[in-house]
């Protein structure tokens, strides 16, 4: 058995054996989306596509930042302060794998439950995604660039208690970046706005499924939305691979002092 498979297994027991935890990352992240489809289609427009478009762009927020960053930063801040991290660099691991062994559970959740929720939106007679590519592209790299958000943040925390206070820029720049609250910014800003990491999931997302970055209006098409992606791509694109790079020279493997 590898390395890398023997971390991630260890990591899926930890997670198995943390009830509240386990609850946290696969339960929330759809409880508020299915409300507001089940909301949506009661409605006497029916489920329109706005109504699908911020059910799916919430379960992207919850998911990404809740699951993905907020739990890998705790994860963390708590090995290092226990010393975990410090131990396993004694061993055959590598910096690499010890770094993404708790981002391996993450991975695969994203993945469950997006399409858990694909397949709700579709049984509730929502649209069919117009680029499916474009819809994973935009968790997978959503869940590796607030997985690379959540090293940084975790060289500033000095425990998983200090984390409520160290994740809240993260987390209030995410909730900018929402599509829904750039449409009612003005231009000027919601350019800036554009540039953060949650804008880019957000327009990568709502170009996969509607081929439009404004749920409602008229799809662009299939091939389109591949040459309308290339901004996005590269915020996404930028923000990991600053953040990789920070984290390279900044993350802390034994306790602050």
């Amino acid at each position: 058995m590898s390395t890398m498979t023997a971390l991630s297994r260890a990591e899926f027991t930890l997670l198995g054996r943390n009830r509240v935890l386990l609850f946290n990352a696969s339960v929330i992240p759809l409880v508020l989306p299915l409300v507001m489809l089940i909301i949506s289609s009661r409605s006497d427009d029916g489920l329109t596509d706005v109504g699908v478009g911020a059910a799916l762009e919430f379960f992207a927020l919850f998911l990404l930042v809740f699951m993905v960053y907020y739990n890998m930063l705790s994860i963390y801040a708590t090995r290092r302060d226990e010393l975990v991290l410090k131990r396993l660099r004694t061993g055959e691991s590598s910096d690499i794998q010890i770094l993404l062994g708790p981002a391996v559970p993450s991975f695969v959740l994203t993945v469950a439950l997006g399409l858990i929720v694909g397949a709700v939106v579709l049984a509730f007679g929502g649209p069919i995604p117009t680029n499916a590519l474009l819809v994973a592209v935009a968790l997978l790299g959503g869940a590796a660039l607030f997985a690379a958000l959540a090293l940084i943040t975790s060289a500033f925390t000095r425990n998983a208690e200090a984390a409520q206070i160290t994740s809240l820029p993260v987390i209030l720049i995410a909730m900018a970046g929402s599509a829904m609250l750039r449409d009612v910014l003005p231009d000027s800003l919601s350019r800036v706005v554009e540039l953060t990491p949650m804008a880019a999931v957000s327009d990568l997302l709502n170009l996969g499924w509607f081929g439009t970055t404004t749920p409602g209006d008229a799809s662009i098409g299939f091939a389109a939305t591949f040459t309308e992606a290339g901004m996005p791509l590269l915020v996404m694109l930028a923000w990991i691979v600053g953040s990789l790079l920070i984290a390279r020279t900044h993350f802390r493997w034994e306790p602050r002092s």
